[in-house]
């Protein structure tokens, strides 16, 4: 949609928030911290007792289980900015577009 097209009041306006920026780059730190921290419980809780392929699975499954509310924390998020682009709902940060 361009801007001569855009519903009245949104033109040049977008979202200007750096949570998803601060999402996208924090995510493969708590990744790996989710791994970490599996693989300490596994270790050291008392008892719990896991071999090798039994803590490789548990961090496995700590990282990937963070990897995939990030994943659908940033589609919810692309979906709000295109709602925010055409107009239907208002950002929660505005940022207005310099126009060339």
């Amino acid at each position: 949609m361009s801007v001569e097209n855009a519903p009245a009041g949104t033109a040049g306006v977008s979202e200007g928030s750096l949570l998803p920026r601060c999402v996208a780059l924090l995510t493969p730190v708590f990744a790996v911290g989710a791994g970490w921290l599996a693989a300490v419980v596994a270790k050291h809780f008392p008892g719990v007792k896991l071999d090798t392929g039994a803590i490789t699975a548990f961090m496995s499954a700590a990282t990937l289980s963070v990897l995939g509310v990030a994943w659908k924390w940033l589609e919810g998020w692309q979906q709000h900015e295109a709602r925010v682009s055409h107009g239907v709902e208002k950002p929660v940060k505005a940022d207005t577009v310099q126009q060339a």
